[in-house]
């Protein structure tokens, strides 16, 4: 079995996710030949931050091997809700942008079989105000 690292960073939580969801997308297929044509609106929710973003990559996945969309634009917005001292929630709202699978236009990388929690990373980086996210892929 063969796993890919995926590294993502941004100036706020959200444009790591986005960032996040472009490098798995980028991983399966040239992203540089996709056009915008095609909206899709993406949900995601989990108990924690980790949660929400395997939930968040799993649905990007899904979507590019299922609906036959490659995205590559993504605007997210992550909100928390605290039920009470035990429990949270935090929700994930999304508009991706992309275009329809074309095997002519579109070059095949690799395929990604599965997006896992092992080696998965959010982590803040105060001092160079970045966020930065870490997961793997098996191949």
């Amino acid at each position: 079995m063969t796993d890919a690292l995926i590294e993502a960073y941004g100036g706020t939580l959200d444009e790591a996710f986005e960032n996040s969801a472009y490098g798995l997308v980028n991983t399966m297929f040239d992203l540089n030949n996709v056009s915008a044509d095609i909206e899709v609106k993406i949900e995601a929710n989990g108990y924690d931050l980790h949660s929400l973003f395997y939930d968040w990559l799993e649905k990007v996945m899904l979507i590019v091997l299922t609906e036959y969309v490659l995205l590559s634009d993504f605007k997210v917005k992550i909100s928390h809700i605290n039920i009470n001292s035990k429990n949270d929630a935090y929700f994930l709202h999304s508009k991706a942008r992309g275009e329809r699978l074309d095997f002519k236009k579109h070059s095949f990388k690799v395929e990604v079989k599965a997006v896992t929690y092992h080696e998965m990373q959010i982590k803040q980086d105060k001092e160079k105000n970045l966020f930065i996210t870490r997961f793997l892929v098996d191949l």
